[in-house]
């Protein structure tokens, strides 16, 4: 599957927290709820240095409303609205069980 011509195990998503720590995460899933896309994202795990990173199936997903820049490259952005949320969420619970 692919995201703006790139392939989704191409891509790296690093989301920051307020504590002033990030974590790298691929993306799992990519789809659309409503004329918006979403990202489910998985945090990275593995050595970052020699390019040996797979998804870390032991922690939760996150899910990201994704949009593009100027370049095309994913740009994601925090789900504020609860309603939002929970129709993404269940969405996207939805697929989970299809697999």
């Amino acid at each position: 599957m692919e995201f703006m011509g790139k392939k989704l195990e191409d891509i790296v998503v690093t989301l920051p927290f307020a504590d002033g720590t990030e974590v790298d995460c691929g993306v799992y899933s990519y789809f659309e709820v409503n004329n918006k896309k979403y990202f489910a994202l998985l945090p990275l795990k593995g050595d970052k240095e020699k390019g040996e990173r797979e998804l870390d199936f032991s922690q939760s997903y996150m899910l990201y409303e994704v949009d593009e820049d100027e370049e095309h490259n994913p740009v994601v952005i925090y789900i504020e609205n609860d309603y939002e949320y929970a129709v993404a969420a269940q969405y996207f619970s939805k697929l989970l069980s299809k697999k």
